[in-house]
């Protein structure tokens, strides 16, 4: 009866202990922006999926290669009769054969000519593995800038937590301000009705500003494949970083030739091109006659009984010089053909317009860059200057030579200046990651 009466109490404190224990396991993970980078290219999954295909790909050249290599094969036969042939001469009986046969062969096959397929195949996969080499390049390039991007979003999260959070606490102070005047009679209902709504106005701000702090981190947990119970642990603030260093001052022109040499995307449709040509090559093969050389020992033995030796055996070799060269098939090699080269006319298109893509989107990330720069020197002065009001209105108000209306724009002012200050941080440091990614040359941060 004591044990019952005790029982959800000792529940309670099991339940507890469990819970001590589990949240004791988890990690926290200390980032600077450079273990960001090493994460994102060692633990992201998408580019662990990305090097898997390449490791596939590079077993596939190594097969075309094995198209040289002779076909050498052992073949085993062990047969049972059950009802010999016969023949009936002159009218007599014969039976042809024996019950059993046995037979055992090795066979070597070595194609001499297939209209150069094994050749342009070797080709083909050497390309497509190229090609996927470049993919990889450019999924780090893309997994980086994504990382960055969200670590970079993250201290702009805390940020504007903070900022929130500030004017939520300066909008509660002058609420209080505004009650005392009301009480003294020196303040109007309307100036106490209007801190009350500045005060509550700033309170939907600063949860949504948790909320996506929260969700920033998250975001930046999934893409460094970090378990989303680990907490993380930002050791940079968020201030003004120089990325493109030798890059820094570079004309629009000079970044378009840098991005024709050095982008990924490009360099891989480019060989995708060259295995398409090559499947052209393939396809008009097909027209030549195959030749194939072929050598056979075998060993056969016929018995009316199954106990045999190895003497019962009669051996025979050979080998045959094979022409295969089909004259008419319906027109299908003359169709391949025709497919082949649209693949590779389609291709083309893919490539000229990835071209034109590549431009306007380095056009996209020079100007957003470049405006970046001149909107942050604009947005510091703003924030400096707002801050500057605020105090001013308060001292004023607080002297009863202004009114509280004042100070409530002041204040919305103030906050709304320094929150496009640390969003102008964040656009500067990410335009720059935007412009090298462009011009593909966005491993220069960790190369």
């Amino acid at each position: 009866m004591l044990l019952k009466k005790f029982m959800p109490v000792i529940s309670i404190l099991c339940m507890l202990t469990v819970n001590n224990y589990s949240q004791s396991e988890k990690n926290i993970i200390y980032l600077s922006w450079e273990n960001v980078v090493d994460l994102s290219l060692t633990e992201n999954l998408g580019l662990k999926s990305k090097l898997l295909e390449l490791e596939t790909q590079n077993l596939e050249e190594w097969r075309s290669y094995s198209s040289f290599i002779p076909t050498f094969s052992y073949q085993g036969l062990a047969t049972k009769n059950l009802e010999l042939p016969v023949f009936v001469f002159m009218g007599q009986r014969f039976v042809v054969g024996t019950n059993y046969s046995f037979q055992h062969s090795l066979d070597l096959t070595l194609p001499l000519y297939t209209g150069g397929a094994r050749w342009f195949n070797l080709s083909i996969q050497k390309s497509l593995k190229k090609s996927l080499s470049e993919e990889l390049k450019g999924k780090e390039e893309e997994t980086v800038q994504s990382a960055l991007e969200s670590y970079y979003l993250i201290m702009l999260s805390n940020s504007l937590l903070r900022t929130s959070g500030e004017a939520v606490e300066v909008a509660k102070q002058n609420l209080e301000q505004v009650e005392k005047f009301y009480n003294a009679g020196t303040a109007t209902e309307l100036d106490l009705q209007r801190a009350k709504a500045q005060y509550y106005s700033t309170l939907p701000q600063y949860e949504s500003a948790k909320s996506n702090r929260y969700l920033s981190y998250q975001r930046l947990k999934s893409i460094l494949n970090i378990s989303l119970e680990d907490s993380l642990s930002i050791t940079d603030t968020l201030s003004k970083k120089d990325f493109l260093d030798q890059y820094n001052g570079m004309s629009l022109k000079e970044f378009k030739t840098i991005a024709a040499e050095n982008r990924n995307d490009l360099k891989s449709l480019e060989y995708k091109l060259e295995a398409t040509e090559e499947a052209e090559n393939i396809s008009l093969g097909s027209f030549t006659p195959n030749i194939s050389l072929s050598a056979n020992v075998s060993h056969q033995a016929q018995m009316d009984e199954a106990n045999l030796a190895w003497s019962d055996y009669i051996r025979s070799k050979s080998i045959a010089l094979a022409v295969y060269w089909p004259i008419f098939e319906g027109g299908k090699k003359i169709i391949d053909y025709q497919q082949s080269k649209i693949k590779t006319d389609q291709m083309k298109i893919m490539l000229k317009q990835a071209k034109d893509i590549s431009e306007l989107e380095i056009e996209q990330s020079f100007f957003s860059y470049n405006e970046s720069i001149k909107n942050l020197s604009s947005l510091k002065q703003a924030k400096i200057q707002s801050e500057e009001s605020m105090r001013i209105s308060n001292l004023l108000y607080k002297e009863g030579i202004t009114t509280q209306l004042d100070v409530l724009n002041a204040q919305l002012l103030f906050t709304k200046s320094k929150t496009e200050y640390l969003e102008g941080i964040y656009k500067y440091n990410v335009s720059q990651l935007a412009l090298l990614k462009s011009i593909g040359m966005l491993e220069t941060i960790w190369n």
